[in-house]
């Protein structure tokens, strides 16, 4: 769950704002009544608001996507379960 996202806010909203953003997302109806509630409690608690501010400022699928990584093969073709060809042989 990402508490910016539901509230629609930047990492550097006020109190204030994160009251505003959860009134008005609660009258658009995108996210559930808990959600909104979760999201705002998240960001009104100073130790949880920390962690995803430092989550958000790691945000590393915009460089994941951009490595050109290359899943190896496994003799049983099942790159998720290389294991499963020895265990079908014993």
């Amino acid at each position: 769950m990402n508490p910016y996202k539901i509230l629609d806010l930047d990492p550097g909203a006020s109190k204030r704002d994160i009251i505003q953003a959860a009134a008005t997302a609660m009258r658009k109806k995108e996210y559930t009544g808990k959600e909104v509630a979760e999201a705002q409690r998240e960001l009104m608690n100073p130790i949880s608001r920390a962690a995803h501010e430092f989550i958000d400022l790691m945000d590393v699928v915009p460089f994941l996507n951009q490595l050109d990584v290359k899943v190896p093969e496994t003799s049983n073709g099942d790159p998720l379960n290389p294991l499963s060809a020895s265990r079908e042989r014993q």
